[in-house]
């Protein structure tokens, strides 16, 4: 018999608020990372990023801590491997309570192939909802089927190719200047998100405090 699969399933705060009720989430991570190295390899694993590399959030906090970089690490190497799909459906299948897949609360798509991996375990688990940011905007991204949400990311290299009447993300200094730009709070959990809304704004909530040049720049 194989041996089980072993991916690093977490559950950050804000995964935590979203579960319970409807939604019984478990997310999948990668090293938020434009240098990261594994095996001897440097990997982009955010090949999006620009102005959100100042701010990330999974570059702080517990993010940091020696087990949570192991874990996706973890990850990031077990996506490169032949059976990432099968593994992956295996895995999730016997997880009988959860029905939502947060792909990435750090990390991205980092390569065409990546993201098509997702788009077949989507295709093979359509009972689930699976749902994922991203700055990955340079990638063919119309292969996700009708269960895997995926959301563009303003504040990347790519912006010029988000399409704003889709579901789209926009980073904002505070929750004044988010309601005066008609974006919706994303703060309080991923629901919009996982549900496929339009404008979501996510207030700036990290351990370092913007600059005047940062607040200013992200409104």
């Amino acid at each position: 018999m194989a041996k089980p699969y072993n991916a690093r399933w977490n559950q950050n705060e804000k995964l935590a608020k979203t579960s319970g009720g409807v939604y019984n989430i478990v997310g999948f991570g990668l090293p938020a990372d434009l240098n990261f190295t594994l095996d001897g390899t440097v990997h982009n694993t955010c090949p999006g990023a620009l102005a959100c590399r100042a701010v990330c959030y999974a570059k702080q906090g517990g993010y940091r801590f020696p087990a949570s970089i192991a874990a996706r690490a973890h990850n990031l190497a077990l996506s490169q491997g032949s059976t990432f799909v099968a593994d992956i459906v295996t895995d999730l299948l016997r997880m009988r309570k959860v029905n939502t897949v947060r792909i990435h609360d750090s990390g991205d798509f980092y390569s065409q192939g990546y993201f098509n991996a997702w788009c077949e375990i989507a295709k093979h688990l359509p009972h689930l909802t699976f749902y994922a940011y991203t700055k990955s905007m340079h990638l063919d991204l119309t292969g996700a089927p009708a269960n895997f949400k995926v959301t563009q990311s303003l504040g990347g290299k790519h912006d010029a190719l988000v399409n704003l009447g889709k579901p789209h993300s926009r980073i904002f200094s505070n929750h004044e200047a988010r309601i005066a730009a008609g974006y919706i709070d994303g703060n309080v959990d991923d629901s919009p998100a996982i549900e496929g809304l339009v404008n979501i704004g996510l207030v700036y909530h990290g351990n370092k405090n913007l600059t005047d040049a940062q607040e200013k720049f992200f409104g």
